[in-house]
């Protein structure tokens, strides 16, 4: 019986490694929190916070997104273009619209601004579901492909010219309630619906069950295909959604709109918790997390006035971190 009490204990105590895995992002946040507080006293003002909201609040939306494709154990390469292209297409309406005398004010207008987008992302995220998971090409190769599409389509229809949208009457900067951005509502609402997506429904259970061996899931009587498409469509449609927003908060889309962005997305969605390997990791708090944190270190090198290409080297060290915390498994070995 002692033995058995001992095992048990072992087998309940935590490795240093597993330590790092779980709970490792909440204390780089507070560290992070802390020395950019210490080095700037209007690091932790109201202004601020609120700044930083704001602009998370597309971003977050953005890994929502992928947060389904990843724990399918796949991987989505073209947001960024997606955001590009989508965002695109609404402004070229909008720059039409204001040809035609009418400005982007009402909620109607916005309402239709905003779900042209979410439409062009969804048709993206149609095409990558089906080839991936119809014609069973590799999830990198085929976003691959969507990237310089989309890209392509993006530059086109755009003829490489910046599209200013704030001056047509579409954005968010002069928009809020109770002193917080709408930004930050729209992404709290998605937030909160698609955490019970994945956490409550059929389909989020079965997404982390085929992400986990989808042999195995199929032999069950899962339905992979049709929730790797599913899958699939809500990340276009969110990074279509989360590019109008981005357009909204910046107001224009140049030709390098959200060029990249996906590197940001995915390391934020690992540090979040969501493995690379698929079926691992929650919305809330687990990517929205590691979001905000990339944000809030992208903030706080701001508010530190430092060089801008400590950006990319910090991103990139994010990006190692990210891949190195996943590699780990529960046992503190390397995959």
């Amino acid at each position: 019986m002692p033995n058995s009490n001992n095992a048990q204990a072992v087998k309940n105590r935590r490795s240093p490694a597993q330590f790092i895995v779980k709970y490792g992002v909440y204390s780089i946040f507070v560290v992070i929190i802390v020395i950019f507080a210490l080095s700037n006293s209007r690091f932790l003002s109201r202004s601020n916070i609120m700044l930083l909201l704001e602009q998370s609040a597309p971003y977050m939306i953005g890994v929502i997104g992928m947060t389904f494709v990843m724990m399918d154990g796949g991987i989505d390469i073209s947001a960024g273009s997606n955001m590009y292209l989508s965002t695109a297409v609404s402004a070229i309406m909008m720059t039409k619209m204001t040809a035609n005398g009418t400005l982007v004010h009402g909620f109607g207008q916005y309402l239709l601004v905003m779900l042209v987008p979410v439409v062009i992302g969804t048709l993206i995220g149609v095409f990558n579901g089906l080839m991936i998971s119809r014609f069973r090409i590799v999830p990198f190769i085929v976003t691959l492909i969507t990237t310089s599409i989309a890209r392509g389509l993006g530059m086109y229809f755009t003829d490489m010219k910046l599209i200013i949208v704030n001056t047509m009457g579409f954005k968010f900067n002069d928009k809020s309630f109770l002193g917080i951005s709408l930004l930050v509502y729209i992404a709290l609402a998605i937030i909160i619906i698609f955490h019970c997506v994945l956490r409550y429904t059929t389909f989020g259970c079965q997404l982390k069950a085929q992400g986990n061996n989808h042999e195995a899931a199929q032999k069950l009587g899962i339905n992979i295909r049709r929730n790797t498409l599913a899958a699939y469509i809500i990340c276009g449609a969110l990074c279509g959604l989360a590019g109008i927003m981005m357009a909204g908060e910046s107001g224009g889309v140049p030709t390098s709109f959200a060029e990249g962005y996906e590197f940001i997305l995915i390391p934020a969605a690992v540090l979040g918790g969501i493995s690379l390997f698929g079926g691992k990791g929650t919305i809330l708090p687990g990517c929205i997390i590691g979001m905000l944190l990339i944000n809030t270190i992208v903030n706080g090198l701001t508010m530190m006035a430092a060089n801008p290409y400590v950006y990319t080297i910090v991103r990139g060290v994010i990006i190692f971190i990210a891949v190195m915390v996943d590699s780990l498994n529960y046992k503190g070995e390397i995959r």
